[in-house]
């Protein structure tokens, strides 16, 4: 763990959770998990609150349009409104997810001014009276979405104690409850109700050859 003064320290620990969104990279090449560089980064806005919506809330899904974006707008109880679907979405690679990389912590993402611009007179020609005077605040987070979009959720093989539960796409607030249960499931009871084939980190790991070093059913090192 890294404090925020840089320091370094190592916590003993029975069970690992690692449950860091994009940043999983950081743990996935300790564990030799491979191939999950499918993250998108994603811009979104806020609108401040209008009575007008606060009356009359409604979410709007809308096609594509002529700034490239696909609208998602979504009121809320206060009046706010809150907008993704912006397009343009730029898909990171790994690399520079992972320590040293120049996206390898939250603070370090920000929104590309190019797609704030366009979604902001997408918005405005939907709402002149809500989206005249642009939005209050706008920002950019990253889209934990393996390359089969499908969550990654069960025991790292190989790792005794160690569960992920990661890459929920756009869905993590949907996939929270069951993600919940699984991992306490697998924390408390060492095994889940869920059948977990379709989420096993393992899909992402070399699986062994004939010959070579192993970490369980994973290769390490050298293979012939």
């Amino acid at each position: 763990v890294e404090t925020s003064t840089g320091e370094t320290r190592v916590i003993e620990a029975d069970v690992c959770v690692v449950a860091m969104g994009p940043w999983v990279h950081s743990c996935l090449a300790v564990v030799r998990l491979g191939g999950a560089d499918d993250w998108g980064e994603k811009v979104s806005l806020l609108y401040d609150a209008n009575q007008a919506v606060a009356d009359e809330p409604a979410a709007l899904f809308c096609a594509e349009d002529e700034n490239g974006c696909h609208l998602e707008v979504y009121p809320r109880s206060t009046g706010e409104v809150y907008i993704c679907g912006c397009g343009g979405s730029e898909y990171i690679d790994e690399s520079r997810l992972l320590p040293g990389g120049d996206l390898d912590r939250a603070e370090a993402v920000s929104p590309d001014p190019k797609r704030v611009a366009a979604a902001s007179a997408s918005f405005k020609g939907l709402s002149a009276s809500v989206g005249a005077d642009g939005p209050r605040r706008f920002q950019s987070c990253m889209r934990p979405c393996p390359p089969d979009a499908l969550p990654i959720l069960g025991g790292v093989p190989g790792v005794e104690g160690a569960y992920m539960a990661c890459g929920h796409n756009c869905w993590g607030i949907l996939w929270a409850p069951i993600t919940g249960r699984i991992i306490s499931e697998l924390v408390v009871d060492g095994v889940s109700s869920v059948d977990l084939k379709a989420f096993d980190p393992g899909r992402f790991m070399k699986r062994t050859s004939g010959r070579g070093r192993k970490m369980g059913s994973v290769n390490v090192g050298e293979q012939w």
